[in-house]
């Protein structure tokens, strides 16, 4: 077989290629979006993380490491307008609970005690 003619079953590599094609060429750079590490450290949590333990070793206060926040209150448990339920998941007048209506003292009990109210309620 002459280098050139279609490979045959046992031809490498070397055989196959193209030489027209100079393989630093067909090497792309990878763009900004094309990797999985941040560039500006500062928005990389896994970044945040190791600095953060990096000054705990060091022996920095764990308080000036994590600001409270203004309220000094969990942010989690500041009201929010997004809070409230909306009006349509909210039970509505016509609904209502197994006593029908009535005050549950005056529910009546039933047979056997097993109405809507258990003896012990009353």
């Amino acid at each position: 077989m002459q280098p050139g003619d279609e490979a045959g079953p046992m031809s490498t590599p070397s055989e196959n290629a193209d030489s027209s094609v100079d393989p630093a060429d067909s090497i792309q750079p990878l763009r900004d979006n094309d990797t999985s590490i941040e560039p500006d450290p500062t928005l990389d949590p896994a970044q945040a993380e190791w600095d953060r333990t990096t000054a705990l070793d060091e022996g920095a206060d764990p308080e000036d490491l994590d600001p409270v926040t203004n309220t000094g209150a969990d942010p989690a448990e500041i009201p929010d307008d997004d809070d409230e339920i909306p009006a349509f998941d909210l039970p509505g007048a016509t609904v209502l609970p197994e006593t029908q209506g009535d005050d549950p003292l005056a529910a009546e009990l039933g047979e056997d005690g097993q109405g809507d109210l258990a003896p012990e309620d009353l």
